[in-house]
């Protein structure tokens, strides 16, 4: 527990004024369903560019990268680059087409695409699994940093991160995630940025820095990580992006495909300024602070113990708002999982529109409690599980968006064996240890590639009117 002043409990308490004021606001536009799911498709490029960016940028980023450059030194720099690249692929390939499909979900779009109540509902299933792994990290962070800076138990820094990001998802929806997104992403890159000169002031500058790395470990400068590594995380990262539900969801709220473009364009500046400003702080913090129970505190422990109280205090809150905002989003992804593609799709179709707002925040709150279980355990570093988590979603759901979206031949055969073959391959990969040192990612997708054109040749081609939406020329 740190000695915590009182200049962070008022920019704490005023951020939360904020997020609470955009979720009240929020509440009083969401008139339906479609506006608590996508915002009534309302969005602009500058707050989608902000929101994709804060939503990618979870506590994996603020705790669990920097961590990693704290641990490791430089060469984890090298993941952004798979990162960025499926950016590019999301942007050109992805993205246009989806958010002209003007769907609810994602699994709508499987359902559609496919012309399969089947396809829909297993897609449905691995997102809701996936994510949970997902959650588990975010509430894994929470829980660290409420634990390092109050020193109360690690349970109620976890309760307090779920506590606050329900309140505001669970009556904002999508729209009040976007603007708290931009809200904080805006702190996020800012509070960074700004922090990484005077961190350097604080440990003698960069050459003693560099000069202390060297000595400590001649690798931290180098390449500690193995090509395989960095090539494994990468592809997790970035085949994952390319697809990823909780990101294409947000591709419904944007105003046409133009936006997105646009919106990815003005979320790579976020990611740029925050990926160099985070590995660079984690280098520092090892110069100041060599030996750490854990390196996932050390972003804490930069803005308590090193940092201006002003400074510090808005790093621990652009901390906890990529923590939150990452929560959000991932809540409202599983939750409308639950409540549009399996209770009002599948258990009642005709459920008013009413009953399914009722459902959606219902579902928000269920969804949100069950990774609670797993995040007091502690697996691993929270880099790591946000690890596994990308590289699960990449296997079971790169063959089924991209190829979907591009090849008219896949079918809904392709699809349900690609996604079920592609997730357990890559499960399967992690809980065997990773043979031959590969990312479970690569096997996962190469499985999932190979089983959906496969399968999609030998099976009954889709009829065309579930291909119009995505092939203008079909009918």
């Amino acid at each position: 527990m740190f000695d915590v002043s009182t200049t962070f409990y008022v920019v704490l308490v005023l951020y939360f004024l904020v997020i609470v004021g955009i979720a009240i606001w929020s509440w009083t536009k969401n008139k339906t369903s479609e506006d608590f799911l996508v915002a009534g498709r309302s969005i602009g490029p500058v707050v989608g560019g902000a929101a994709f960016a804060a939503t990618q940028m979870s506590a994996g980023t603020f705790v669990g990268t920097l961590g990693v450059h704290y641990l490791t030194g430089a060469s984890w720099l090298f993941i952004w680059v798979g990162m960025w690249l499926g950016w590019i692929v999301a942007a050109t390939l992805v993205g246009p087409k989806f958010q002209s499909f003007n769907g609810l979900t994602v699994p709508d779009y499987v359902g559609k695409r496919f012309n399969s109540k089947s396809a829909r509902g297993i897609s449905a299933l691995l997102i809701l699994i996936a994510y949970t792994v997902y959650l588990t990290a975010q509430y894994q962070a929470g829980g660290n940093v409420f634990q390092t800076l109050f020193g109360i138990p690690f349970m109620w820094g976890v309760l307090i991160t779920i506590g606050i990001t329900l309140l505001y998802t669970m009556f904002g929806g999508m729209r009040a995630t976007a603007y708290s997104d931009f809200f904080q992403a805006v702190i996020m890159a800012g509070c960074f940025f700004a922090a990484i000169p005077i961190l350097y002031s604080q440990a003698g500058g960069a050459a003693f820095v560099g000069d202390f790395l060297q000595s400590f470990s001649p690798n931290m400068l180098t390449w500690h990580h193995g090509f395989k590594d960095l090539l494994g995380a990468g592809a997790a990262f970035g085949l994952s992006i390319c697809v990823a539900p909780y990101e294409l969801a947000r591709m419904y709220t944007l105003r046409s495909k133009k936006t997105v473009k646009l919106a990815i364009g003005f979320s790579f500046v976020f990611q740029a300024i925050i990926a160099i400003s985070v590995a660079a702080a984690g280098m520092a913090i090892r110069s100041l602070y060599p030996y750490m129970s854990t390196p996932d505190i050390a972003s804490t422990i930069m803005a308590i113990n090193i940092l201006p109280p002003i400074v510090g205090s808005l790093i621990i809150v652009a901390i906890l708002a990529a923590v939150m905002s990452t929560v959000s989003g991932v809540m409202l992804v599983s939750a409308s999982a639950f409540s549009h593609d399996f209770y009002a799709t599948m258990i009642r179709p005709n459920a008013t529109d009413k009953e399914r707002m009722r459902v959606n925040r219902i579902a928000v709150l269920g969804l949100g409690i069950i990774p609670i279980f797993l995040a007091m355990k502690q697996i691993e570093l929270v880099q790591f599980v946000v690890l596994l988590q990308a590289s699960l979603t990449a296997s079971f759901f790169f063959s089924t968006v991209l190829f979907g979206l591009n090849w008219k031949r896949g079918t809904a055969a392709g699809a349900i064996v690609s996604m079920l073959g592609g997730f357990f391959t890559a499960l399967s990969w992690y809980l065997s240890g990773k043979p031959f040192g590969l990312n479970e990612v690569i096997p996962g997708v190469i499985v999932s590639i190979i089983l959906f054109i496969a399968v999609s040749l030998f099976t009954k081609p889709v009829p065309e009117d579930s291909l119009k939406p995505f092939f203008k020329d079909v009918g």
